[in-house]
């Protein structure tokens, strides 16, 4: 039955409840993640190490906090993780990893006020997770995210503007593929396993 539940909190994260899509939590991400699939890929895998290791923080730090009554601050304890992971995640990459470091960089420092890092922790509290399946919330959370921008880079780069009319060119196409994108995860709204 446990392997049910964490299988429902999986799926939701990756179909459901995409936080691109669906929950359009994520958005303000750089917005050369949306026209280039490298960089949609490496923006995405930021975002998933920031939303585990954010969801891997908050659900403790809830947990203490409701212990000691002070559950009023909880939402400014989660404002202030996601910055706080972002640049502890920083400072790892560049005193471990200098060659990732430099590659992730700027990716890892546009996340450091993305709304999806904070709604991940808002979302687990609301729903009761526990600890495993907070973090395999944040964390497929992430993949559907990067599975979403990447999609959204590919499609912008394949869609011909030329063969639309010219009213449609531009941001109203990219407006209507997103769309697009979104209705057909509509379809697994609902979806639960448990």
């Amino acid at each position: 039955m446990i392997l049910l539940q964490i299988a429902g909190v999986a799926l939701a994260a990756l179909l459901s409840e995409n936080f691109i899509l669906v929950n359009c939590l994520g958005i303000g991400t750089r917005t050369r993640a949306f026209q280039d699939p490298l960089d949609a890929w490496r923006t995405g895998a930021s975002l998933t190490a920031v939303m585990t290791l954010t969801a891997l923080i908050s659900w403790p730090l809830d947990q203490l906090l409701q212990h000691v009554a002070l559950g009023y601050f909880q939402t400014l304890a989660f404002a202030l993780t996601g910055p706080v992971v972002v640049a502890g995640l920083r400072c790892f990459l560049k005193n471990c990893v200098p060659e990732l470091s430099r590659r992730m960089d700027e990716n890892l420092s546009s996340i450091t006020s993305n709304c999806a890092a904070m709604g991940v922790a808002l979302l687990i509290v609301q729903r009761g997770y526990g600890l495993a399946a907070a973090v395999l919330f944040g964390f497929f959370g992430g993949v559907g995210a990067t599975i979403a921008l990447m999609c959204f880079a590919g499609l912008q780069r394949d869609v011909s503007f030329t063969s639309c009319p010219k009213c449609f060119q531009g941001l109203p196409i990219a407006l209507v593929t997103i769309g697009l994108m979104a209705l057909s995860l509509m379809g697994f709204y609902g979806l639960h396993l448990f």
